[in-house]
């Protein structure tokens, strides 16, 4: 072992105190790796014989071991002072799988180009069919063409056609710096900071467009300590080590040869996801519970509604827009749905044709059949409605969270189906001050205690407010909600003079918000990686 000494002025003194503290420094020594398991002692005999940068994986593909186990004899060794660990972070490139087909493949654009050269004018059609490119790819390559300056669009005989541009011919013979980079990521692993600055202005657009993504790893080195080159001077020796007694062990008495393992329920084991709800169930669970928890009680929506209850009870005319086929799903079977007691249908086409209480109504002839048509369910308010015309007396105080239909262009914020959050109150003398009550009561019980309320405009409501919370994570104010009082058109068809408080939360944005996702259509991904370790905020 070698002796440390104290220096005077001018010479080297050894002293008894300092043997003695020698001594005592081995007999420490040797009671701390007395106490060392199998593993720790593994690994430091590994480190002893592995030189240059130690990684855990290194380790682990040494010994066999996996590199869990690996990492918990290197905590268990730091804290014994006798191993450094030194955590560095990695940032690498990896290709999507749309990604991976463009780099095999080639850009849509490129193919494109391609086809068109074979004929200079040609539709987009007849050039993309060439190109075997359809529907969504079509329209990338379309729009990454005019992007890149490689295509103009000509008009010939009524036609638009695609002309090859200057810039397109040269790229036929020159791939463009984005394509070389995508081509050199396809070849196996690399390195952010290994790219050069030309190079990362290409990722930006690569990551853009949504083939690249970039992951972040840690890699953990392990260095063995002065102290720990002391204990293993000391002498390391492994010793089996066993964690729990068998039958053989006990008769034969092998069990005086072995070691009980120690186990230390502190260190950190591999990651268990244990089953849970999927994290838009998980909200829609807890505002269900913050409701309930109100007085609220819960109602249920219809997959299929009838146009009664889904436009005209709400005052909707029967030619508004919104009920024309590209906002609503129109279905074939059944062919007709069942009209209302025919005193509330009566009083609903009073209204539309002349108006209550004040209002001149829609000023048109009523049609039934209109009224017949089966629809899926565009809005939850169709569910608290219906409510309403069978309890048109006070208090009433229910909600429906449920999925509703609507013939939307999906895309990052927008699906065809998703869900909606409502509630109603209904009591004698309430007013807009008791709405914006119970909104706030709402958004601090979720956790969003910073509300701001600003007029709003909704067909079926008057007054109406729109609601933006405050969230700190991305320091801005957000549109989360719209509330408002029934109109008397819609209220006194269904034979209810009191005051009704309505309101709905949107449950895309609240759910993109707090799931911290940019694009709606990643709730519904199923990647298993995302639903084990996603949190809300």
């Amino acid at each position: 072992m070698a002796h440390l000494c104290f220096k005077s002025s001018s010479a080297i003194l050894i002293t008894p105190t300092f043997l003695v503290s020698v001594r005592e420094l081995e007999m420490d020594l040797k009671k701390i790796i007395e106490k060392m398991n199998f593993h720790e002692r593994r690994v430091m005999l590994e480190l002893k014989r592995i030189e240059n940068s130690p990684t855990v994986e290194k380790i682990a593909q040494q010994t066999g071991l996996d590199q869990a186990t690996v990492m918990r004899a290197a905590l268990g060794l730091s804290e014994m002072g006798f191993v450094k660990i030194v955590e560095k972070k990695i940032t690498k490139i990896a290709l999507t799988p749309e990604g991976q087909d463009y780099a095999r493949n080639g850009l849509p654009e490129r193919r494109m180009l391609q086809a068109l050269a074979c004929s200079p004018l040609g539709t987009i059609e007849e050039t993309a069919s060439r190109a075997a490119l359809d529907g969504e790819m079509k329209n990338i390559a379309i729009t990454w063409l005019k992007r890149r300056g490689w295509i103009e669009f000509v008009k010939k005989d009524e036609r638009t056609l695609l002309k090859m541009t200057e810039n397109g011919k040269n790229a036929l013979t020159q791939k463009s710096d984005d394509e070389k980079l995508l081509e050199r990521l396809a070849t196996g692993e690399h390195k952010l900071d290994e790219l050069s600055e030309s190079d990362r202005e290409m990722l930006r657009l690569l990551k853009e467009r949504k083939l690249v993504e970039i992951q972040e790893e840690i890699k953990r080195e392990l260095g063995i300590s002065e102290l720990g080159r002391l204990a293993l001077e000391t002498g390391i020796e492994l010793v089996e080590e066993i964690s729990e007694l068998t039958h053989e062990m006990l008769v034969s008495g092998r069990w005086r040869e072995v070691r009980l393992k120690k186990y230390d329920v502190t260190a950190p084991g591999v990651p268990i996801y244990p089953g849970k709800a999927h994290p838009l169930q998980q909200m829609i669970e807890e505002l269900r519970e913050i409701l309930l928890e109100m007085g609220f009680v819960e109602i249920k929506s219809r997959i299929v509604e009838s146009e009664f209850w889904n436009f005209d009870a709400l005052f909707q005319a029967q030619d508004h827009p919104a009920r024309e086929i590209h906002d609503s799903f129109s279905l074939s079977r059944p062919r007709q749905t069942s009209l209302p007691p025919p005193d509330l249908l009566n009083r609903v086409v009073r209204a539309h044709e002349r108006g209550v209480a004040g209002s001149t109504g829609w000023k048109y002839k009523f049609n039934t059949d209109v009224s017949r048509r089966p629809v899926l369910c565009s809005q939850t308010t169709a569910a608290t409605v219906r409510y309403l015309s069978s309890h048109p007396d006070p208090p009433a105080k229910v909600f429906c969270i449920d999925r509703v239909y609507r013939h939307e262009k999906i895309d990052y914020k927008h699906l065809a189906e998703f869900y909606q959050a409502e509630g109603i109150v209904m009591d004698k003398g309430l007013t807009l001050r008791d709405m914006l009550g119970y909104l706030k009561q709402i958004m601090v019980k979720l956790g969003l205690p910073k509300i701001r309320f600003r007029p709003g405009y909704f067909p079926y409501t008057e007054p109406s407010v729109e609601a933006d919370v405050y969230f700190p994570e991305k320091k801005e104010w957000l549109e989360i909600l719209g509330a408002g009082m029934f109109r008397p058109e819609l209220l006194r068809p269904l034979g209810i003079r009191y005051p009704v408080l309505a309101w709905g939360i949107g449950f895309s944005r609240l759910s993109m918000i707090r799931l911290e996702i940019d694009d709606i259509r990643d709730l519904y991904n199923n990647d298993i990686s995302w639903l084990q370790t996603r949190r809300m905020i």
